[in-house]
């Protein structure tokens, strides 16, 4: 079984919606605007979510002008 994780950071995210357009099964814009991943609770900064599966995360990711979003593969960086 994988172990992915997508990371995003709120306060670096400029809500452009570039994430949601190319992956709308993770992201979508949350109630102050800025995207968010669905699913995950809002605590601090850093709002995380853990995938099965890569999907659309990673084209999300490379998409994002502010490279707020990082996804991984256990311990190491894909993007």
């Amino acid at each position: 079984m994988a172990n992915y994780r997508v990371e995003m950071d709120r306060v670096m995210c400029i809500s452009c919606g570039n994430c949601i357009e190319t992956c709308p099964k993770l992201w979508e814009f949350g109630d102050d605007g800025i995207s968010s991943l669905i699913g995950s609770p809002i605590t601090g900064d850093i709002q995380t979510k853990k995938l099965q599966k890569l999907g659309c995360s990673i084209d999300g990711a490379k998409k994002c002008p502010v490279m707020c979003i990082h996804v991984y593969d256990g311990d190491n960086e894909l993007i």
